[in-house]
């Protein structure tokens, strides 16, 4: 949340240099991701090579045993014929020879079977490695064909993030180095001096030290409007699109309400953000917040955490303690408008209920009010919960501002 200043050029140039950074690790990192799934397919390629030469091997030994079975089949079937002739012979020689062969090979024989069938359970084991291997080998060509093309795509669109990124940070430099070369040191001390400011600690923050950040210098709003315009690309490209409007004829009156209205109260609440943020931990933005009725309501800021205890002003209500919750919301525009926002700011103060304290800053046209009217907008709203503080600068001070901010850019592109 920082308004402009010299150190942001050091850090855009260090954030176009981390990006480089991160081109580089994502390319490398891409790199030794598919050279290890390249490796996998290798290894897996290796071992269904291995497993198809021992399955060769195998079928070659399981043919070499079965042709030594078969051959002991066909001796075993011969001497059973010649112990057949023999009995049927009767000599008992013959008889007693025949049935000596045959007890002689039936050892050689169940050798040969066993053989056989061992060499044929391992043949089997092998083509199941082979099978398995070759699913490895699938897996693999997948997952690297898988990998090639998500780091592809990732690749680039991280490429062209970079490029885009680093084009409008380019464009940021560019920006802010004009800026700051335009400006004058005491401008730039006192933009520094608001954007540093801290509470001290152990000491309560009180209503003149939020009046005089809240009543920000014109060196001030510009730098905010400045780092706006050369950080977020919505709103610059609403800054260029005014820019160019008003040089259009016909166009410019609606173009200034625009900005009036637009672009000032974009400034009221990051003025509002930046100038209660150093005060607490944390701002949440636009916190829906349902109210009794069924209906809800949006908190424009809740400021969370408080550092030190804080003193909005006099009277019950206007306190929190360390620690605790500010509910705020901003209201930037004429006497006429903030009176007329009556009824919606005292609705929007329901939905600090849950907050230490809240408040409703707005622009000190609020002072511009007849005496009876002031009174009534400020203890209405102070009953509803929400007490007004009139500490903005006049929106006609912000008027001027931002309409000059606007005619002063050029139309780019990014």
């Amino acid at each position: 949340m920082d308004t402009v200043k010299v150190k942001n050029l050091d850090a855009i140039v260090e954030t176009i240099r981390s990006l480089a950074q991160i081109k580089k690790d994502t390319e490398d990192q891409c790199a030794e991701g598919l050279r290890i799934v390249q490796q996998v397919l290798s290894e897996a390629e290796d071992e269904l090579n291995t497993s198809n030469n021992i399955l060769n091997v195998c079928k070659a030994v399981e043919t070499a045993k079965l042709a030594k079975k078969l051959e002991a089949e066909a001796r075993m079937a011969k001497a059973l014929a010649d112990e057949a002739a023999a009995i049927a012979s009767g000599n008992p020689v013959a008889i007693a020879a025949a049935t000596a062969e045959v007890a002689a090979l039936a050892p050689e024989l169940a050798q040969a079977i066993e053989e056989y069938n061992n060499a044929v359970e391992h043949r089997q084991r092998i083509e199941h490695r082979c099978e398995l291997a070759q699913k490895c080998v699938n897996i693999a060509q997948e997952m690297c064909e898988t990998l090639n093309m998500r780091f592809g795509f990732s690749k680039g669109k991280i490429l062209e993030r970079i490029l885009v990124g680093s084009k409008r940070l380019q464009l940021a430099y560019e920006d802010l180095s004009r800026y700051l070369s335009q400006i004058s040191s005491e401008a730039k001390k006192e933009i520094l001096e608001w954007d540093s400011w801290k509470p001290k600690e152990n000491e309560p923050i009180k209503p003149d030290k939020i009046r005089d950040r809240l009543n920000a210098s014109k060196n001030v709003t510009n730098g905010i409007l400045e780092y706006l315009y050369v950080t977020d690309m919505d709103f610059r490209a609403v800054v260029d699109r005014h820019s160019q409007n008003l040089k259009i004829p016909g166009m410019e009156s609606a173009t200034l309400t625009q900005i009036k209205r637009n672009i000032v109260g974009r400034l009221c609440e990051e003025l509002v953000i930046r100038t209660f943020l150093p005060m607490g931990t944390r701002i949440e933005t636009q916190h829906r917040e349902n109210l009794p009725d069924g209906s809800y309501t949006r908190v424009d800021m809740l400021l969370c955490g408080l550092k030190e205890p804080l003193i909005l002003g006099k009277g019950e209500g206007m306190g929190a303690r360390e620690g605790g919750s500010l509910g705020i919301e901003v209201k930037a525009g004429h006497k006429d408008y903030l009176y007329g926002q009556l009824a919606h700011m005292e609705k929007q103060a329901q939905g600090h209920l849950d907050c230490d304290i809240s408040c409703t800053v707005c622009t000190r046209d609020i002072k511009d009010l007849s005496s009876d009217r002031e009174t009534r907008l400020r203890e209405k709203v102070r009953e509803a919960g929400s007490p007004m503080l009139g500490m903005l600068p006049y929106k006609d001070d912000l008027d001027w501002d931002c309409v000059e901010f606007v005619r002063s850019k050029g139309k780019r592109h990014v």
